[in-house]
């Protein structure tokens, strides 16, 4: 039983040592190996690597990160407060340089968050607010500012910390609750200018349809009155032809009857007329009675 426990502690022992001068490096990862804090070598590839038992295998990972920086206030081109977060995608190029540089994730994350600030507060003192927040969809300039910090950003890293930067941009865009209020007033405002736009054409355009139709409603009018005319003219006309028909044919009684006509328009209830004695409208009333007839012995 002691020679069983005595060779499970040397077979551990030996891993133990093994496992000292032995390491394996991940597809996902780089290595950078030190002795007594300075580097000496650093392995990409992957699979089994030697190394001295007083050497230190720091490793780090080779894939895309991601990391957003903090709420932060900036200021705007046009004095503008904007509340802005931003976003970074991120990998480590040079390995060596990474650890000369930063040495941890922490402190990278950190150098990343000083320099993306500092762009983005320098950039948007060439913007104003209606580049970042717009209704009309030409005034945005977000994506070309993006751009711009994302160039800026990566330059240093690449220079300076043996990182690549492959975008940066804006994750979450806010108003400090005085500006949301002023942009609030100012899109109320111009939403009602342009409401008062449409108001005005409409009733300049009603304007111009009233005024059509009265125009139109003028000449129906004009042309009904012509017409109107033309047709009183004719049936005058006819009236006379007709009259003059009938007085060719009987005078007398058409002198009768006409003088009737005006016996009747005259004469009536109460009327007092005083015309001369020999006034030719009085020849029929002035006459001699033409017939006699006698009734009960008496003679009219």
């Amino acid at each position: 039983m002691k020679k069983v426990l005595i060779l499970i502690a040397v077979i551990a022992f030996g891993l133990a040592v093994a496992a000292s001068f032995c390491f394996t490096v991940d597809e996902s990862e780089y290595v950078v190996v030190t002795q007594f804090g300075n580097p000496i070598k650093t392995l990409e590839q992957t699979g089994l690597h030697r190394k001295l038992p007083w050497q230190t295998v720091n490793r780090f990972d080779r894939r895309m990160q991601l990391y957003e920086t903090p709420l932060i206030e900036y200021l705007t081109g046009d004095k503008k407060n904007v509340v802005l977060q931003a976003f970074v995608c991120w990998r480590i190029e040079d390995p060596l340089e990474f650890f000369r540089a930063v040495r941890t994730f922490d402190s990278a994350t950190q150098k990343l968050d000083d320099l993306i600030t500092a762009s983005i507060g320098a950039k948007l003192g060439d913007y104003e607010m209606s580049n970042l927040i717009s209704v009309n969809p030409g005034e945005v300039r977000l994506p070309e500012m993006e751009r711009l910090i994302t160039s800026e950003v990566s330059v240093r890293t690449e220079e300076g910390y043996g990182i690549t930067v492959a975008r940066v941009g804006v994750s979450r865009l806010a108003l400090p609750e005085d500006n949301a209020r002023s942009v609030y007033r100012r899109m109320e405002a111009e939403r009602s200018a342009i409401a008062n736009e449409y108001r005005a054409l409409g009733r300049e355009e009603a304007d111009k349809i009233k005024a059509q139709a009265d125009r139109e409603k003028s000449d129906i009018i004009a042309n009904a009155y012509k017409e109107a005319q033309i047709i009183r003219g004719q049936g005058d006309a006819e009236a006379a032809r007709i009259y003059a028909e009938a007085y060719s044919q009987a005078p007398d009684f058409f002198e009768l009857l006409r003088t009737l006509e005006a016996y009747k328009k005259m004469l009536k209830q109460e009327s007092v007329i005083v015309m001369s004695a020999d006034s030719h409208l009085l020849k029929y009333l002035n006459c001699a009675p033409v017939t006699e007839r006698e009734e009960g012995g008496l003679r009219e």
